[in-house]
């Protein structure tokens, strides 16, 4: 199990997710859960995304939105929700 934490920009959205879309809000909560309970080796089923933003990896929240976060050893840190056309450019 991971230890994990929030980015400033993440905190500032989910603020805003909890009060206009409490479905999405849920659903983020359930995705953290999945994803911090995994442990090294199947952490690495979840996608990188491709330059520029490879350091990151993906999880879909519902067909139109993404959780981007980053692994770093025993620590994981959610960076972002984000609308899949943002992410990929289409």
């Amino acid at each position: 199990m991971f230890s994990y934490d929030f980015s400033d920009i993440l905190r500032k959205k989910l603020d805003k997710l909890a009060k206009r879309d409490k479905v999405l809000a849920e659903t983020f909560y359930k995705k953290v859960q999945e994803v911090i309970q995994r442990d090294e080796k199947t952490i690495n089923a979840y996608k990188n995304l491709k330059s520029p933003l490879n350091e990151y990896k993906r999880i879909h929240l519902t067909d139109n939105y993404i959780l981007l976060f980053a692994v770093d050893n025993k620590k994981i840190v959610f960076i972002d929700i984000r609308h899949w056309d943002d992410v990929f450019g289409k």
